[in-house]
């Protein structure tokens, strides 16, 4: 066999077998420790008129904390990546942050209603292997706060309704959250 026919056998050998390798390297595993949601769903019956009945649903649900101590979700657009600590490592770390990839910032809201906010790729973190996703109409609840999904962003409060409202067009203080000195 010539040798330029040989090199070609070869490569066209190899090819194969490293597209096949590359493909089972980026293949994620499955865990059957995966964060576990809960929906529910209501229905309502109402008659406006004899022989005629409409009905309305409206469906809600909980994204259940990782663990006890910290949690992380996307919003469905993966734009916005959150992390609600609830008393986290030796400094005891209580607070909701989210981030948006484009633009980058993000914004941390502490228990005493400070929001410190932070532009640019400097802000930016990555959320873990197997985040889940807070679809829209879904709340989580870690320590003292709630994050919510919504189309109009990620809603993260305190029991007090002080918080903020992310998404990619702004980030707004909610109830008497304030923008703590020096942060922006």
């Amino acid at each position: 066999m010539p040798r330029a026919l040989r090199t070609w056998s070869i490569r066209l050998l190899i090819l194969p077998a490293c597209a096949l390798a590359l493909t089972a390297c980026s293949s994620s595993p499955s865990s059957s420790n995966s964060p576990t949601t809960t929906t529910s769903s209501a229905a309502t019956t109402s008659s406006s008129s004899p022989g005629t009945t409409s009905s309305t649903s409206q469906t809600s649900g909980t994204l259940v904390p990782q663990t006890a101590t910290v949690t992380e979700f996307y919003s469905p657009s993966k734009n916005i990546s959150c992390e609600i600590d609830n008393s986290v490592g030796t400094s005891a770390t209580t607070s909701a942050l989210c981030l948006t990839i484009s633009p980058p910032k993000s914004v941390t809201l502490q228990t005493d209603s400070t929001l410190t906010e932070c532009t640019g790729v400097n802000c930016l973190s990555n959320a873990g292997t197997n985040t889940p996703t807070l679809a829209y109409g879904q709340s989580i609840t870690l320590g003292p706060f709630t994050c919510s999904s919504s189309t109009a962003g990620i809603k993260c409060t305190l029991a007090s309704g002080d918080g903020f409202l992310i998404s990619s067009a702004a980030t707004t203080a909610l109830g008497n959250a304030k923008v703590a000195a020096g942060s922006g």
